[in-house]
């Protein structure tokens, strides 16, 4: 009875350890067969041990500069974009100029030609600065989900007032003096100021971005240690010169202003602005461009970071793919021979001993 007790223990004990053994064995293939394929480590800090938390540290540089990576290819098709644009528009606005030097202040011959281009230009303006990438508006500022610049002959919900009628409100039937046209003028430049609460105001009536008294404007970090300002609005000074310039331009026929002073007057405000406008815009295009070349110029250094953190990532985590297949002949080798002899014990009985 004794000599069947221990035998039958025995027994268990060698199917036990058999089958713990044939546990481990197909685990260690599984691993090996997860190397070949992936030829990386499947334990990767058990493997490393030691050396678990400079992968660690690898694996978070590297996600930290995948992240710039991905957000500044975004901001430089941004800043690209941006800057295009204010060509463009310095392009619209160059076309009206070179037109009004050749009119000059008398415009008897084609103020009515110099009128429409102007308008023209606003038209092509508004388009120009409400231009968005990826629904989100370049000259909006913060409150990038609106289209900055309102159209020129339709109403704004907030003023109930088109920008063409507060101008037309103020043009009237035109100057008939020097000092009623330096009066107008005047009341443009008021009227094309940030700030104020006026219903014909420019954040009131033309512009419906983030207004100049919120102190913030876009920005990125670009890098770990280094953030950009990079947000031109259609309210900076440039933007406002400029459109004051076309509508005083745009408001009427310079040729039907009578008073020859009057009409000098008024001329010279309006050329004055667009200079004024295009010079600023100028200078934002050369900021936002610069802008644009440092992004770059970092995108290309931070993708040499990155590939450097992969290849050592991947020299700590990788596995070498032909070790990992002789290993599997290896295991393979051994589990088919733990089967056989697990297969040869379940059959024996008492009887293989007699």
């Amino acid at each position: 009875m004794m000599i069947s007790m221990t035998r039958s223990l025995g027994s268990l004990q060698s199917t036990i350890a058999r089958t713990r053994q044939i546990g481990e064995l197909d685990r260690k293939l599984g691993e090996a067969g997860q190397e070949m394929s992936t030829s990386r480590k499947a334990d990767v800090y058990r493997a490393l041990g030691n050396r678990s938390a400079e992968a660690l540290a690898l694996r978070s540089e590297t996600q930290r500069m995948e992240g710039f990576v991905l957000s500044n290819e975004l901001l430089s098709y941004r800043l690209d974009t941006g800057a295009q644009a204010l060509g463009e528009i310095r392009d619209t606005i160059g076309g009206v100029q070179d037109l009004a030097a050749q009119t000059g202040a008398n415009g008897l011959t084609r103020g009515k030609e110099l009128q429409a281009a102007a308008r023209a230009a606003i038209e092509q303006l508004v388009g120009q600065a409400n231009r968005t990438v990826q629904g989100s508006a370049l000259f909006g500022g913060l409150d990038s989900g609106k289209l900055p610049l309102q159209p020129w002959d339709q109403a704004n919900p907030r003023s109930g007032l088109a920008p063409s009628e507060v101008i037309d409100a103020i043009y009237g039937a035109g100057p008939t003096d020097a000092a009623d046209a330096a009066a107008m003028a005047d009341q443009l430049v008021a009227v094309f100021s940030t700030g104020g609460a006026a219903a014909e105001g420019f954040e009131q009536t033309f512009y419906n971005g983030s207004p100049a008294s919120e102190p913030g404007r876009l920005s990125a970090r670009i890098d770990v240690d280094e953030t950009i300002d990079y947000g031109v609005q259609a309210n900076d000074p440039g933007m406002r010169d400029t459109l004051r310039g076309l509508a005083m331009l745009a408001a009427g026929d310079i040729s039907e202003i009578e008073d020859p002073a009057a009409r000098k007057a008024w001329f010279d405000e309006a050329f004055n602005a667009l200079g004024t406008g295009a010079a600023g815009i100028l200078a934002a295009e050369s900021r936002m461009g610069a802008q644009h070349a440092r992004v770059e110029e970092l995108r290309a250094s931070q993708a040499l970071r990155l590939d450097l953190y992969r290849s050592q990532t991947n020299a700590l985590e990788g596995a070498d793919p032909y070790e990992a297949a002789t290993r599997l002949n290896k295991l393979e080798t051994q589990l088919e021979a733990t089967y056989a002899v697990t297969a040869k014990l379940a059959r024996l009985s008492f009887l293989n001993y007699m």
